[in-house]
């Protein structure tokens, strides 16, 4: 079943939580909606839930209709941060809920209802916990629970809020492949909430990206990373050094004689450090050298400007950078913003090509 949304306007107050946004959601694709707190993000996956009602707009389930549809009706299944399984019932029984609670003529039998839920507790690899209860599980073991309740009803879209918000790191890392693998495997309309980058970017077939009510941008993982389309998802995706026309001398070609108002973004990866002063060069003092992972980052300073650089291990141990050399820089892409609302321009400078 594929989402359409339309025009999508809601108001708490004062506070415009979303302002005329507008969304399509093919069947079968996995959506992330990423931004920071108070986008609106989870506002909008609870109007398409029919959890909250909107005061302008349109929600469609493939073609028909659902913006004044119950809940229950729209055959929606939806995943909590807090996982919100019952304590008193087993971890069959959680599975099992959705089920027992239909109308009587849309009950399974007893036989349906425990087939259903022991494939499903095999198709999230934990059939070997029915009887447990939640207190008996870890974090992870209480969201795949929360997941295939989730998917017990057959839902024809899948919603999920902040889904591995909860967990530690290496457990989320865990969880979101096996959530891609599961969604390759039901193909159902599914879209997820969270403010994790790396989250969307690894799970997702599209990022929605918003901020203040409005979609800044909807793209592939790779088209909004590498081609953000406003400054906002350029400093929110990832990190990156910002110019608002403050540097001179030899980057001043970044600039590229634009007006007051523009501002260059260069990703900490994009500049090249070097040991000797070149033509455009900008000359730097390191700051800070620390190893994180298989990078290195590396603060240095330009007069008033911190800039990041990150590099990789084997080309840190070429350079041997200490605190308080010097040393030189040069970009090798640049983004220019001439306003906040104008059309990026990338381009490579000279000196690279």
């Amino acid at each position: 079943m594929s989402i359409e949304i339309r025009n999508i306007t809601k108001r708490f107050g004062n506070f415009v939580a979303l302002d005329n946004v507008s969304l399509d959601i093919p069947s079968g694709e996995l959506v992330a909606l990423l931004g920071p707190s108070g986008c609106g993000k989870t506002t909008l996956l609870r109007i398409i839930a029919g959890m909250e009602s909107s005061d302008a707009g349109q929600v469609l389930f493939s073609g028909d209709d659902a913006t004044h549809v119950h809940t229950r009706e729209r055959k929606v299944g939806f995943v909590f941060q807090h996982y919100a399984l019952f304590r008193h019932m087993s971890v069959f029984e959680n599975v099992a809920f959705g089920l027992r609670v239909k109308p009587r003529g849309e009950r399974p039998s007893e036989a349906e209802i425990r087939e259903r839920v022991m494939k499903l507790l095999g198709l999230v690899q934990l059939d070997w916990l029915a009887e447990r209860y939640p207190s008996q599980l870890s974090g992870g073991q209480r969201q795949r629970i929360a997941l295939a309740r989730a998917l017990a009803v057959e839902p024809k879209v899948l919603l999920l809020d902040e889904p591995f918000g909860a967990l530690d790191t290496q457990v989320r890392k865990e969880l979101r492949r096996w959530l891609r693998r599961l969604h390759d495997e039901m193909h159902i309309a599914s879209v997820f909430v969270t403010h994790d980058q790396e989250e969307a970017l690894e799970v997702a077939d599209r990022v929605v990206v918003m901020n203040k009510g409005h979609v800044e941008q909807i793209g592939t993982p790779d088209e909004v990373y590498t081609a953000p389309a406003t400054p906002f998802v350029y400093s929110f995706l990832g990190n990156v050094n910002v110019f608002h026309n403050r540097l001179n001398g030899p980057w001043a070609e970044v600039q590229r004689g634009e007006s007051e108002s523009s501002t260059a973004f260069v990703r900490p990866h994009e500049i090249e450090i070097l040991r000797a002063s070149r033509e455009h060069a900008l000359s730097a003092k390191v700051l800070h050298v620390q190893a994180i992972g298989p990078l290195v980052r590396v603060e240095l300073q330009h007069e008033s400007e911190v800039i990041e650089v990150s590099l990789t291990r084997e080309r840190h141990l070429e350079l041997d950078l200490k605190s308080g050399e010097s040393v030189w820089l040069l970009p090798r892409q640049v983004t220019v913003f001439k306003a906040p609302d104008a059309e990026p321009e990338r381009w490579v400078p000279d000196w690279v090509i």
